[in-house]
């Protein structure tokens, strides 16, 4: 239904390639491809998808995004993207295969089925309101520095809408799917997430837990890094207590300094 794979001539590519040459493709150094390698705590334990469902949108140029990655810069142009922004993208990642290179692949999805899937309801509103996140998605720009390198992308690369059919064929950047699907079960981790109560903070405290790197975020420091002001150790608390009664809480804990993730399970689906 959606989950066709689509091969639109015009679109797709060979990608980048690492190590030798090949058919006149410049290859990689090392260097490159461990740059190219994104940590995925830019994209969840960041601000990028600000911890809140936004009402009132807010573009911005250059922006630059708080994050746990000690070793990348992050900024951004574009409308400010939330938690419901980062729901569809990680509803259309979960339906994207295995990614093994950066040659783009896309897939053709229906705008009913991720509505349903989003918001458990496919109204003509609904689908108005996926619509235009997957827009948002597309016109966004990243920018990533490391001191040496500085690589542009957007998290959609391409979009395709069939205003008259209901269906769009998307093409999520290549860089980004594979940092997501560092999960062996990326789709079990987007099945738990949208288990949850719609409530902002448990969703990015949620994605924060499986995809950071062990570290204890101070209780000053998580209103700027969730990009929600209200952030507040209290409302942390509550947060956690709720994700306790929904999910697996074998990293994320409240300890007095501010909220500690724990070193990496071996087990359940991590690597």
């Amino acid at each position: 239904m959606y989950d066709d794979d689509m091969l639109v001539e015009g679109w797709m590519g060979q990608g980048w390639a690492p190590g030798s040459g090949n058919g006149g493709i410049e290859a990689l150094t090392q260097k490159e491809c461990a740059f190219l390698s994104l940590p995925p705590e830019l994209f969840f334990a960041s601000e990028l998808f600000q911890g809140q469902y936004v009402r009132r949108r807010v573009r911005v140029r250059d922006y630059p995004i708080q994050s746990t990655c000690a070793h990348r810069t992050l900024h951004y142009t574009g409308v400010r993207l939330d938690q419901f922004d980062q729901d569809v993208f990680l509803a259309c990642a979960a339906r994207f295969p295995r990614q093994k290179s950066s040659a783009p692949c896309t897939r053709k999805m229906d705008l009913r089925a991720l509505a349903r899937e989003v918001l458990k309801r496919a109204g003509t509103v609904d689908r108005r309101r996926v619509a235009d996140s997957l827009r948002r998605l597309e016109s966004g720009r990243i920018k990533i520095r490391d001191g040496r390198f500085t690589c542009y992308l957007q998290p959609i690369q391409k979009a395709l809408f069939d205003d008259k059919a209901g269906f769009c064929i998307l093409e999520l950047n290549p860089e980004m799917l594979i940092s997501l699907q560092r999960l062996d079960n990326l789709q079990g981790f987007v099945r738990e997430r949208f288990q949850l109560p719609k409530v902002s903070m448990d969703r990015w405290l949620h994605g924060v837990m499986h995809y950071s790197e062990r570290i204890c975020i101070p209780f000053a420091g998580l209103p700027a890094l969730s990009g929600n002001a209200r952030a507040v150790p209290v409302q942390i608390e509550e947060s956690v207590n709720r994700l306790r009664m929904s999910s697996s809480l074998y990293r994320l804990s409240v300890g007095e300094g501010g909220l500690e993730i724990s070193r990496k399970a071996r087990a359940g689906g991590e690597r």
